[in-house]
């Protein structure tokens, strides 16, 4: 089996600067792929990706700040990575947003922010992609990240409505998405994590102990990204429960 099976693909990765979406980065750039990271945070964004550049002593990482609700966002991000590296191969929709309340103090401005970052950014994301796709006839791949939150009939904790209620939105979205990418060949599947060791499980819901890191789930996303391995699945989310 190639070990490198993504060896020169061009990845376009959101929430970057930290958690999931920095250790796909890390991953993916470390298997031979060029990456550009997306994020609001600027200089985390590019600490991260000045570290990939220096550890593998080469120009695998781009940097573009940004916000995944922008439109002018997905526009330069696209373009920055077409520009640096090429069409983008594959995009990992990794940004997300938290905001603790009850139902009866949730603002609007809150639940519309939340749903915003995760479910409108991804939406826009894979809008983005199905776009090329349509002009340039290329097989790609999406990987959208939910939550087991946003699996029906899985253990749900109070204050956190918007949160569970974009995951549940981000099954639809990959579900619809992978339909209407068969014809474009775009294969679009989805990741459902429980409890992952990240600064926003700590922010959020300190309560939950685990021992499942960001590069675990990296390990998931190049798994489904990996046509030699994955190449029958679109549609699909895979929930992934902890065994501690």
């Amino acid at each position: 089996m190639n070990e490198n099976p993504l060896q020169g693909k061009v990845v376009l990765i959101t929430g970057a600067s930290r958690g999931i979406g920095a250790a796909t980065a890390r991953l993916f750039a470390e298997r031979g792929s060029y990456v550009t990271l997306v994020s609001r945070g600027r200089e985390a964004l590019g600490r991260v990706t000045d570290e990939i550049n220096a550890q593998l002593g080469r120009r695998a990482a781009l940097a573009v700040a940004g916000d995944v609700v922008s439109e002018e966002t997905w526009q330069n991000a696209f373009q920055a990575a077409g520009e640096a590296f090429g069409p983008v191969d594959i995009l990992v929709n990794a940004a997300g947003d938290f905001r603790a309340s009850a139902i009866a103090d949730t603002e609007v401005e809150s639940w519309n922010s939340v749903l915003a970052t995760n479910l409108t950014g991804s939406f826009l994301g894979c809008r983005a992609m199905f776009r090329q796709a349509s002009r340039l006839k290329r097989p790609s791949c999406v990987v959208n990240i939910s939550s087991l939150g946003g699996i029906r009939s899985t253990q749900k904790f109070p204050g956190m409505v918007a949160y569970v209620v974009s995951k549940h939105g981000i099954v639809g979205l990959t579900e619809m998405a992978a339909v209407e990418g068969k014809a474009l060949g775009v294969r679009v599947n989805g990741i459902a994590p429980g409890a992952v060791d990240t600064e926003m499980l700590r922010q959020a819901a300190p309560f939950l102990k685990t021992q499942t890191m960001p590069e675990d789930i990296a390990k998931t996303i190049f798994f489904l990204c990996d046509e030699s391995q994955s190449g029958k699945l679109s549609g699909s989310i895979l929930e992934i429960f902890s065994n501690e």
